[in-house]
């Protein structure tokens, strides 16, 4: 099959029937995936059938280990991975027939003018209160959160390009004369550093004194679509410093990026390094070629100019079936698993509040995602000082300000490597590295993470705030 779908002849026949091309690309992709699993089952008998000592926890814990390192190993493989992009280029196509692409566009329409209803009761519920400053390019206006459940959709700001910016409140009186301002990805919600009052980073970072603003880029709809990388890295990062400075009389914020939102943060400080003090990484991707993460890999074959085309802004649900179908199993038994055992009512709300923040994705900005996929996933640019956002060149050799970069050496969605690389690619002198054993949201969440790791980020800030 691999042999014949390699035929110029073969694809300039799919190329002319669709229909035909998305069963063909399917089917090829689907014998590829499945591939993927009986080779991590066989791999994982032939475990069981060698391990012969040890409790029986351990050795399903070693069955278990080979099984998820083959399949991710599998399904890292660049043939399953350019697989299973036709099979995603031919599904666009079908759905631009169809026009699937504008039922999808008009739905995230609808969903983002109900959203302003819910989001005001989310974001109170076990968040630390805050005030919300509406920002566009032109204009800022200071509400409470609360206030917002009161206030119909047409009373807020509706505008191209609307974003918030969030202040935290705090009865503590801020003891570092610098804020800072936290800026989130594009792809999840930003509560992931508030999630629950007892492993909120935002209280960590609170009672150590910190005045905290974070960006809360909302929901946006179809005709945000052409927003660029410039538009957010620049123009809208660098509103909200300008508003946080103008609040707090201070010159200067340190930049806090979260994964993404670490590239917003990198773009901004090599063009606008007079009002940063400090740059802080949260497993922020910058050197794909390093090593790729399942994900990474995929989205670096990814034709994102077809989705783009096709959709406008990409889908959350998008994203969050690439998440689950590079592990379905881990998927399937992560429930019983967790409650395999006893759980107070304390696990059990963190649990759920973890699963809700993981599926609660926004469509990302069409444009932005091309941008970044092309420039960072496919090309690489970034690291090499070679990604060109607006007019201006990248070059991290500009950033001589001090650098943390945070990494979770156990991260499978930006692995350590893509991180690290940071530290020799910037000018500063002063520059620190923290790897930390856990994830990618345990970086946030873990209670290791809150009472080892983020005190330490607090006191390398504060010396320098």
């Amino acid at each position: 099959m691999s042999l014949i779908l390699q035929s110029a002849a073969f694809n300039k026949m799919l190329e002319a029937n669709p229909y035909y091309e998305y069963v063909v690309r399917g089917w090829d992709f689907a014998i590829k995936y499945n591939s993927a699993f009986v080779d991590a089952s066989s791999k994982a008998f032939e475990t069981f059938l060698s391990t012969r000592k040890g409790t029986a926890q351990n050795i399903e814990k070693t069955i278990r280990s080979s099984f998820d390192k083959t399949l991710r190993d599998d399904l890292n493989d660049d043939v399953l991975a350019s697989s299973m992009m036709d099979y995603i280029d031919s599904w666009a196509k079908l759905c631009n027939l169809f026009g699937y692409g504008q039922f999808t566009a008009n739905f995230y329409d609808l969903f983002s003018y109900a959203n302003r209803i819910l989001e005001p009761l989310r974001d109170n519920v076990n968040r630390t209160p805050s005030d919300v400053i509406h920002c566009s390019r032109t204009l800022c206006d200071t509400t409470s959160l609360s206030d917002n459940i009161n206030r119909a959709p047409s009373d807020i700001m509706d505008v191209k390009g609307r974003f918030d910016l969030l202040h935290y409140k705090s009865d503590i009186p801020p003891e570092h004369k610098t804020p800072i301002l936290v800026v989130y990805s594009l792809i999840n919600r930003h509560y992931i550093l508030d999630l629950l009052p007892n492993v909120s980073v935002i209280k960590n970072l609170q009672r150590q004194g910190f005045d905290i603003y974070a960006t809360d880029w909302g929901t946006p709809k179809s005709f945000d679509k052409d927003l660029t990388l410039e538009t957010y890295a620049e123009e809208y990062v660098g509103n909200a410093v300008e508003k946080i400075k103008e609040i707090t009389g201070s010159d200067k914020v340190s930049l806090f990026g979260y994964c993404w939102g670490g590239l917003f943060a990198l773009i901004y400080t090599s063009t606008h390094q007079e009002n940063v003090k400090n740059l802080i990484l949260h497993a922020t991707p910058v050197d794909i070629n390093k090593e790729k993460t399942v994900i990474e890999n995929w989205t670096a074959h990814l034709n994102a100019d077809d989705l783009t085309d096709v959709f406008g802004n990409i889908p959350g649900w998008l994203l969050n079936l690439a998440f689950l179908i590079r592990n379905p199993v881990e998927a399937m038994l992560k429930y019983p698993r967790y409650f395999g055992e006893p759980r107070s009512l304390d696990e059990i709300t963190q649990f759920f509040a973890i699963e809700t923040w993981l599926y609660d994705s926004r469509p990302i900005i069409g444009e932005v995602y091309r941008e970044i996929v092309d420039q960072v996933y496919r090309k690489n640019l970034l690291i090499k000082n070679k990604m060109k956002v607006g007019s201006d060149i990248i070059n991290l050799k500009n950033i001589t300000i001090p650098l943390l970069d945070i990494v979770g050496t156990k991260d499978d969605l930006v692995p350590p490597s893509s991180s690290i690389s940071v530290i020799d690619a910037i000018g500063s002198t002063d520059k620190k590295l923290i790897e930390f054993p856990t994830g990618h949201v345990g970086l946030c969440i873990s209670n290791m993470a809150h009472e080892k790791l983020w005190p330490e980020i607090g006191r390398w800030i504060a010396q320098r705030s």
